[in-house]
């Protein structure tokens, strides 16, 4: 039969709980920006800048008798004209005179090693004779860097900004700049060729300029302070996190709750957590003496519910299958089986495999306080004639019943077969035959949607085949963080109840 899967809608979600479930991610994410944001205040070069600003006018001759020079309004094309003088090489090169900047390391670095390897091979004459001029050109080049002249909005007044390494300095360079304009006057005291009275009257006409703010030595460096650039990694850090979370939440197909298997029309009955070598649910007859483990609860509750589930589904033969291989249905079988041996019934556990025999395990518990249960492989006598060998091969696989006398089965309460896997479609077809249902293991976290898709159409199965489904190796930290509220409240309740069930026997019945 085939099997149409509708289109599912997953009721993860997403947003507050996607952070508290990639805690560590974010937390990571936050911890790096924090580094890179100590890294970038250690490496930040440590600035200040100082500020003046120069009012531009024009001084013109107002008519009437007398010639009197007054301000007036200059136009926008003069503004930018006396921009362009304080950034042109002729002023800077004055300034730099006047403040003797070649001097300073930071506008003039010391010469590298290749470049002295480079003057002494080009001679120790001719790189005297130039060093002056390589000097002054290096500080213009330099100075230029250090400042920048701007005007301030639609107004006549530039601002000029210079930025070293010492609040005094960048005082004491725009300050100097400042002067260096109030100096620069293209008057006709530069032309020989106009006379005394001409030069005298025609002197300080045209546009000037007047120093509105002297420059002060600033108290602060330039750029955030280092508190906000720490703040400011970590709220990048913690934006980062959140969205790759939401991210990865998003993309993440894998099965994680019971709503989504819930999807595929089968009742999830439970979760199984990763079970490690100190928290197993039966023992396997260890000699006296040896130290006796603690039953892991979640897994026993799990077990319970599918023991209660089986009974309700009237089954006496049912197998336990995953949708892929290696998601421990072997262990989930192995665990039903044991734990129904434990409540006085007898059962049978059936291995099936590809290409191989069938193995019959005969499983006998002890209703003690010791939860002893014994599980014994059972010769080729008592099981009855054995098929000729070869015949439980590929698709052509015969049903493991028929290894076994027709009144071996009998003589069982409950028989539990270990299926093939969902996706191997022919295999799991043969090995369902004379079956009362199947319980259907998924493991979580790891098997995508797709997969089982896949394999519910290879295997042609339809959930009225599925007595119910397991989600296994469960994440503890995780339960409930997914939607399954009441998963969460189950575990909280049988651990509570861990000191009282060891040595206590399970019973089903």
């Amino acid at each position: 039969m085939s099997f149409h899967m509708e289109e599912l809608h997953l009721e993860t979600t997403y947003g507050l709980p996607s952070l508290s479930r990639r805690w560590k991610m974010v937390a990571a994410c936050v911890v790096s920006s924090v580094l890179l944001g100590m890294f970038a205040v250690l490496l930040k070069p440590v600035s200040y800048t100082a500020s003046t600003q120069l009012l531009i006018y024009l001084r013109e001759i107002q008519p009437g008798p007398d010639l009197i020079v007054s301000p007036g309004r200059a136009d926008l094309t003069q503004v930018e004209n006396e921009i362009e003088i304080i950034r042109a090489r002729g002023t800077l090169s004055k300034v730099v005179q006047s403040l003797n900047l070649t001097q300073d390391r930071e506008f003039v670095p010391a010469m590298t090693l290749l470049q002295r390897s480079v003057q002494w091979i080009i001679g120790s004459l001719q790189a005297s004779l130039d060093e002056s001029r390589r000097v002054q050109e290096v500080a213009v080049d330099s100075l230029a860097r250090h400042i920048t002249v701007k005007r301030v909005g639609t107004s006549h007044t530039i601002l000029v900004n210079v930025t070293t390494s010492d609040p005094k300095k960048s005082e004491h360079i725009a300050n100097g700049i400042s002067q260096v304009m109030l100096q620069a006057r293209v008057s006709a005291e530069q032309d020989g060729n106009r006379s005394p009275l001409q030069r005298e009257r025609l002197q300080g006409l045209g546009p000037s300029a007047y120093v509105m703010t002297p420059a002060l030595a600033p108290e602060k460096p330039n750029g955030p302070r280092n508190i906000l650039i720490i703040l400011g990694a970590v709220v990048a850090g913690l934006g980062i996190g959140s969205v790759l979370a939401v991210f990865l939440d998003f993309t993440d197909k894998t099965i994680r709750c019971s709503a989504q298997v819930e999807h595929f029309g089968v009742d999830c009955i439970g979760a199984i957590p990763v079970l490690d070598d100190k928290r197993v649910a039966f023992h396997s007859g260890k000699p006296a003496g040896q130290k006796e483990f603690l039953p892991d609860a979640l897994l026993n509750q799990t077990l319970l519910r599918a023991a209660v589930a089986i009974e309700s589904a009237r089954a006496r033969i049912f197998g336990i299958a995953s949708s892929i291989a290696g998601e421990g249905s072997s262990t989930v079988a192995s665990h039903l089986a044991r734990m129904a041996a434990c409540s006085r019934k007898k059962v049978l556990f059936v291995e099936t495999g590809p290409g191989s025999t069938p193995r019959f395990f005969s499983v006998s518990g002890s209703p003690t306080t010791t939860g002893r249960v014994d599980m014994q492989e059972l010769s080729a006598g008592a099981i009855g004639d054995l098929a000729p060998p070869g015949a439980y091969n590929g698709d052509q696989a015969r049903n493991w019943t028929a290894y076994c006398a027709p009144e071996f089965l009998v003589d069982y309460d409950l028989i539990v077969v270990n299926l093939p896997p969902l996706e191997r479609g022919a295999e799991f077809r043969m090995a369902t035959q004379n079956l009362d249902g199947v319980l259907l293991v998924v493991r979580w976290g790891s098997t995508r949607i797709e997969q089982i898709e896949h394999a519910f159409t290879v295997s042609r199965a339809v959930p009225s085949d599925f007595i119910g489904a397991v989600l296994n190796m469960v994440d503890r930290r995780m339960i409930g963080q997914f939607g399954d509220k009441l998963w969460e409240a189950e575990a909280a309740l049988v651990y509570r109840r861990r000191s009282f069930s060891r040595g206590k026997p399970i019973d089903a019945t």
